[in-house]
């Protein structure tokens, strides 16, 4: 990726740890919209909530979102196979048409008054990464002037259930978040908090090193993502020259897409370093990197 190029205008976020029963989301969406909304389930609304704390409910039309999910509206589509199998009864249409998960997208879009495209991209373990890499990809080729991108997860009832769907320990603290970032070409009438400088996958873990090295900067921090294993992360954080561990997952409940968080919190935080790398891997021996600078 050309550096210099693409522009973080904004990010936002929306967070919070499931203890027992799901919060509701009905009054904080009124709150941060100025608008009711109907019919919508948790994972719209979340995608609502996120987009909107990051745009402040403003920005171009010709804007394109790209949302991003571990596994999509798990709320929707289990009461949907619920209704087939176990109810016998066909599903409502206007939820069953809300199980693509590209409706968000359509929300979003609504709710800010866009009219360029939407994508929606579901991966276990490099949603995010990829949505910012397809995003960075069409800014880059000025297939869009700017670019929204998000991920969402979400929990469902019973938790129990919603921890065993996922594979986790019963003592597990999991959570449900949106998080979004604002990105286009550097425009120097629009703000600035960051800048992307690169957004790859790799798929041996020596070129990522040697890319990395060969891409240094001053002042760099390195973040670790919640699927790298303590091996692998090792290996880069003693083989890449570094300032300092950017920690963003302290007493983060689990969610799927926590690399969602890492751009914002580092943007907004304290840290000494100006430039973050962040790792995130896969079980297959893949790896993706973001790079951006404040």
């Amino acid at each position: 990726m050309n550096q210099k190029t693409i522009q973080i205008y904004a990010s936002g976020d929306y967070y919070h740890v499931v203890d027992e029963a799901l919060p509701e989301l009905k009054e904080i969406i009124h709150q941060v919209t100025g608008k009711s909304f109907r019919r919508i389930g948790r994972f719209i609304q979340l995608a609502m909530i996120g987009a909107a704390h990051c745009t402040q409910l403003s920005v171009p039309s010709d804007t394109a979102v790209y949302l991003a999910s571990g596994r999509g509206d798990l709320e929707l589509t289990i009461d949907i196979m619920r209704d087939l199998f176990i109810c016998g009864q066909t599903p409502k249409p206007l939820r069953f048409v809300n199980t693509v998960n590209n409706a968000a997208c359509f929300y979003v879009a609504q709710l800010l008054k866009l009219e360029s495209r939407s994508n929606y991209i579901c991966n276990r373990y490099f949603a995010f990464e990829s949505a910012m890499q397809i995003a960075a990809t069409d800014l880059l080729m000025n297939n869009i002037p700017s670019a929204l991108i998000g991920s969402v997860d979400l929990c469902t009832a019973p938790l129990t259930e919603h921890k065993q769907r996922l594979y986790l320990a019963s003592e597990t603290k999991i959570a449900e978040a949106s998080h979004w970032l604002w990105l286009g070409k550097s425009d120097q009438s629009k703000p600035r908090v960051g800048e992307l400088l690169d957004v790859q996958h790799f798929a041996d873990r020596d070129i990522l090193i040697a890319w990395a090295n060969a891409h240094s900067h001053n002042q760099l921090a390195l973040s670790r993502g919640q699927f790298v294993n303590d091996v692998d992360w090792n290996f880069f954080a003693t083989h890449i020259e570094h300032n300092q561990i950017f920690d963003y997952r302290i007493n983060r409940g689990h969610y799927d897409s926590q690399s969602g968080a890492v751009i914002g919190e580092f943007l907004r935080s304290d840290s000494p370093a100006t430039t973050l790398i962040h790792f995130n891997a896969d079980t297959e021996g893949r790896y993706s990197i973001m790079v951006v600078r404040r």
